[in-house]
């Protein structure tokens, strides 16, 4: 049962790490589908938000377009902060990819449409950089722990037998 509760632990551990990658696969690829649509056509971003199909960030953005509705904030740069500090438990990212995210937003309410384009760029650069550092880290720490953790796990059953 010892061995069965561990790797139970280690699974769900790596399946916590795979959804953190995954989840930024997901900002990545709205980053660039709206460099995308800023390039071929005039977008209104609260429209753009509630009509942006994903299932990660599907609640945000609507919350977000929701915010920019009602005018009580003085520019969307706060509105996109607030949400994602509201979600950031979910997110699960560290604390540097988190920032990336929370300066992303200025690519949405810049002052000109080829500002917001070379910032959402920059934006999309950084967080495949991060996203290959994770990468790396996640799997240097696969190396170590999971055979540690079995390791102990039958070392502690020697022990108990």
């Amino acid at each position: 049962m010892l061995l069965g509760g561990t790797m139970g632990v280690l699974y769900s551990w790596i399946c916590g790490l795979k959804e953190r990658e995954r989840k930024l696969e997901e900002f990545i690829l709205f980053f660039q589908k709206s460099i995308g649509v800023m390039e071929t056509e005039k977008i209104r971003v609260i429209d753009y938000f509630e009509k942006y199909a994903s299932q990660e960030l599907q609640t945000s953005l609507v919350e977000i377009a929701r915010r920019l509705a009602s005018n009580t904030y003085p520019n969307g740069q706060i509105v996109w902060e607030e949400v994602f500090m509201e979600e950031k438990q979910n997110l699960s990212f560290d604390q540097e990819t988190f920032s990336i995210i929370l300066q992303a937003g200025n690519g949405f309410f810049g002052r000109s449409r080829e500002e917001n384009i070379r910032f959402l760029q920059k934006t999309v650069k950084e967080l495949e950089t991060q996203k290959k550092k994770l990468m790396e880290k996640d799997a240097k720490e696969r190396k170590v722990w999971v055979p540690v953790g079995m390791l102990g796990a039958v070392m502690l059953t020697i022990l108990f037998v």
